[in-house]
């Protein structure tokens, strides 16, 4: 009777997921250019060796990387990919940036955290360092 129910619920969850993929505009209309675009960006995000950078006046978002020598930068609605041979300017719709942007976002705050637990590593030795100079 429980594989009778786990095999309903799971056909319903793929059907349900189904649909939800056929309805959702935005994704079938991504350009291949834009498809491609965040491709790079997700990559870009992710390496170790790039410089995310952020304004917060203009809301621009910026990666760095010297080892590939590429570098984005997010304007809004517009996405430009840099290298030394070429340059192309790519239109992406809400969503796609409101996807790049929440990776970007992410990958920020992932750096914040790792150098706030860096600093207060050294308080926290900072500190025993000192009381135990004070017996």
């Amino acid at each position: 009777m429980k594989s009778i129910q786990h095999l309903f619920r799971r056909f319903l969850q793929k059907s349900v997921i189904q649909v939800i993929k056929y309805l959702d505009y935005d994704r079938q209309s991504r350009s291949l250019y834009e498809k491609d675009c965040l491709l790079i960006c997700n990559k870009m995000i992710l390496r170790e060796d790039s410089n995310l950078l952020m304004t917060p006046i203009s809301n621009k978002r910026y990666i760095k990387n010297d080892v590939l020598g590429i570098f984005i930068v997010i304007d809004g609605s517009l996405v430009n990919v840099i290298n030394h041979k070429y340059s192309y300017t790519v239109q992406i719709s809400e969503k796609t940036r409101q996807t790049i942007q929440n990776l970007f976002n992410d990958k920020i705050e992932l750096q914040r955290k790792k150098m706030e637990d860096e600093i207060t590593k050294n308080i926290k030795h900072s500190l025993k360092t000192i009381a135990h100079s004070l017996d």
